[in-house]
């Protein structure tokens, strides 16, 4: 347990910026993923865990019907390219192909399902402690 809180505990600004460089064969060797860990600390540095379940929830909430639209839109093209449906709105560019609407929707709800996990196991954490 002592693990997880030292986790939770927020850091002073010297010990996040110093995650930023890795020292390696070369000094100036940055390290996209340790900026983006920083950065996602600084974002929700404000928040608390319990507001930013809240916020993966309202996400959540959002993603499962736009997933569910997406999907509507390529069978719709898949459908207007067998002749079974009507002509479908975009008519050219990424969009124009139902590849793209299905791996969008594909893309949406992993998204969504694993913010519910996220926010499930945040929840026990919180509960624990």
């Amino acid at each position: 347990m002592d693990v997880l809180n030292a986790g939770l505990t927020p850091q002073p600004a010297v010990a996040r910026a110093q995650s930023g460089v890795v020292a390696t064969t070369s000094e100036n060797t940055i390290k996209p993923r340790f900026w983006f860990e920083a950065a996602t600390a600084l974002v929700l540095e404000g928040f608390s865990v319990k507001t930013v379940g809240q916020l993966a929830n309202i996400l959540v909430a959002l993603l499962t019907p736009a997933a569910v639209v997406a999907f509507v839109m390529g069978i719709w093209r898949v459908g207007m390219d067998l002749d079974w449906a009507g002509a479908f709105p975009i008519s050219g560019g990424l969009f124009s192909h139902w590849q793209v609407w299905i791996a969008l929707s594909i893309a949406l709800k992993t998204l969504s399902s694993t913010l519910i996990a996220w926010g499930s196991r945040t929840s026990k954490f919180s509960e624990e402690n």
